[in-house]
């Protein structure tokens, strides 16, 4: 796990490139390292700060060189079956110097080309330089677990882990892109491949490039996808499914190979849980971590206890106070990459565990997109249904989604069903509109802010397009877990959890996330796999013989912190208030009146926290009009 970043200009770059890395050492505290290519009268720089995981010594230092080829790569991620690729190169007649999947990938590289991705199992982002092509070759993982972003212009391009890497540079305007700014406000994160600054882009999951040593993009293509499900072929009795405990088990014990201390986090919840019973199988002596709340109505740490308790762990627990709270969040708000509503949570227990002495953890993040852990799972098909009759009833749907918007005094000639959407889209939009802070048509007719055609509800253009380029699922279930995986989970959560945890310089690993497990889980129907949302009941039947009878099973409940109670404290509300007060750092985002949005005292926590957070990553960031 580290940082990466690039420049390829006909300038010298080593002080900017520098100046990059710089930004984004907290990825990578164990060592620096910079390579500048030249061709001509043009310049390739490669660097990394490195998070020491496998192989500890200076072998694994990267930038990394094939001697043989004279490609050179930097990389950020882990390659979870490097030892079963190492094998296969062995037999190939590969010769390896370290003990590192960095190698793997470059050697993998010389072997496959390109094709290299379709081999690796893991998360990562890596770039190479490809001496023979006189090309730069950039490629992100399949689910989104690791960024990339790139700034590409005529003679000029720059990448890196974070975009305030290459504002770092200072090779890019720190202006605000206004598209990203209305798609923020409807989901409270930004979605790839746009940023929150103007002309930076993100890879999307699972695409690769090719960058010219002159600067330009020569081609970029998706090499994954999520399978579409079809009910005539893929569909099979739960009876069949045995398998799939086997291939969530394998993930797990490859994501534990580690030649530094490693844990898990644990909520007690069921996703967690099972990836932690996993662990005390394949590790045996597993160290744990959780946050509990004094407030009994947000602390479920009692099922985290038990949980380590059985499994016999190595537990810390701790407990958020106000006080801690406050203590710490200036700091974790200074971790945010990107302005994000959600991911707190993340850097309090990524602090507390990199702490007491660990560099990686392992999560159940994800289990909740593929089994239908969520309240909506259960309302937006029924919505997406009913949208189709009578206009009348039309309406009424209109009311119901404002409510679970959130925009209870706002739904007065609030609109976002139309009849121009086809099936597919209605559900997607019916999920938008669900889950959204402030929904752009209320963005558009209550905070004045212009309607771009680059928005589609919430998502960029190029997002919805690419989350629509596979043929539709013939399953309802099926079509919203892949929107969930792809957008919530993709966008959202993966993210958070990268950031916040990078933070700490803690790698986090997640299990649910391994791409042969998600492919074999949609071949189960969304129907039958998202059932009973949001408990999660085949989940459960699926993994009842790792966890036992006597598993504290019980109702879904989301991990929240108390924020809506925190906020009306003096302490929070003065710090929000001060620059939720500030005129002229709202009109950079294009927000002169929020007043209303601020004395409605209906509207939840996360309206006014997101347009918090949004105003003062921009003025910590120093970003402009």
């Amino acid at each position: 796990m580290c940082g990466i970043a690039g420049i390829v200009m006909q300038q010298q770059i080593e002080l900017r490139l520098n100046r990059m890395l710089n930004a984004i050492s907290h990825r990578g505290p164990d060592d620096k390292g910079i390579e500048i290519l030249q061709n001509d009268k043009w310049f390739c720089g490669l660097g990394n700060t490195r998070l020491a995981i496998l192989d500890l010594s200076n072998a694994g230092r990267m930038p990394m060189e094939d001697k043989k080829t004279g490609n050179w790569i930097t990389f950020n991620g882990e390659i979870y079956n490097y030892l079963e690729l190492r094998k296969l190169l062995e037999m190939r007649g590969y010769q390896f110097n370290t003990q590192t999947d960095t190698e793997v990938i470059l050697k993998g590289y010389s072997e496959w080309g390109i094709g290299v991705v379709n081999y690796l199992e893991g998360m990562f982002a890596f770039a190479i330089w490809d001496k023979s092509q006189k090309a730069l070759f950039l490629a992100r993982d399949r689910l989104g677990e690791k960024p990339l972003y790139y700034y590409s212009k005529s003679g000029l391009f720059v990448f890196a882990s974070e975009v305030r890497a290459i504002l770092a540079s200072e090779l890019v305007a720190r202006k605000v892109d206004p598209v990203s700014i209305q798609i923020f406000l409807h989901n409270g994160y930004c979605i790839s491949p746009r940023t929150i600054i103007e002309d930076i882009r993100s890879l999307l999951p699972g695409e690769w490039m090719r960058v010219s040593y002159n600067g330009s993009i020569i081609e970029q293509n998706l090499y994954w996808d999520v399978p579409t499900f079809r009910s005539s072929k893929d569909a099979f009795a739960f009876e069949n499914t045995e398998h799939l405990l086997e291939i969530l088990s394998l993930a797990t014990k490859k994501r534990c190979r580690s030649d530094v201390p490693l844990g898990a986090f644990l909520s007690g919840g069921l996703d967690s849980s099972i990836i932690v019973s996993l662990m005390s199988r394949t590790v045996g002596d597993v160290r744990t971590f959780s946050i509990g709340f004094e407030d009994k109505d947000f602390d479920e740490s009692p099922y985290a206890q038990w949980v380590a308790k059985k499994r016999q762990t190595h537990h810390t627990e701790i407990i958020l106070t106000l006080s801690k709270f406050n203590a710490w969040l200036d700091a974790a708000l200074d971790a945010m990459d990107q302005p994000t509503f959600d991911g707190l949570n993340v850097y309090f227990v990524s602090r507390a565990a990199r702490e007491s002495g660990l560099k990686v953890a392992l999560s159940g993040l994800g289990g909740d997109e593929l089994f239908g852990g969520y309240p909506y799972f259960k309302a937006v098909p029924i919505l997406t249904k009913l949208q189709g009759l009578t206009q009348g009833l039309n309406n009424a749907i209109k009311l119901i989604a404002s409510n679970i918007a959130g925009l209870h005094g706002w739904r007065k000639g609030f609109y976002i069903f139309t009849n121009k959407f086809n099936k597919r889209d209605r559900l997607l939009a019916t999920y938008q509109i669900s889950q959204s802070i402030f929904p752009t048509q209320f963005q558009n007719r209550y905070l004045g802010l212009p309607a771009y055609e680059e928005n589609w509800e919430g998502l960029p253009r190029e997002f919805y397009e690419f989350i629509n380029k596979s043929e539709q699922d013939d399953d309802d279930l099926s079509l919203l877990s892949r929107y969930v995986l792809r957008i919530f989970q993709g966008e959202r959560t993966l993210r958070d959890s990268d950031m916040m945890s990078m933070a700490s310089s803690l790698e986090l690993r997640t299990v649910f996330t391994d791409h042969v497990f998600v492919e074999n889980i949609w071949k189960i129907a969304g129907k039958i796999r998202c059932s009973g949302a949001p408990d999660k009941p085949f989940e459960s039947r699926l993994f009842r013989s790792l966890l036992g009878d006597d598993y504290p099973y019980r109702r879904k409940r989301g991990f929240v912190f108390p924020f809506q109670k925190w906020l009306l404290s003096a302490s929070l509300r003065e710090k929000v208030m001060e620059r939720l007060n500030n005129e002229e750092l709202l009109s950079i985002v294009g927000l002169n009146n929020i007043n209303p949005i601020i004395m409605d005292q209906r509207l939840p926590w996360s309206r006014i926290w997101a347009i918090y957070v949004l105003a003062r990553w921009i003025e910590k960031n120093d970003i402009h009009k």
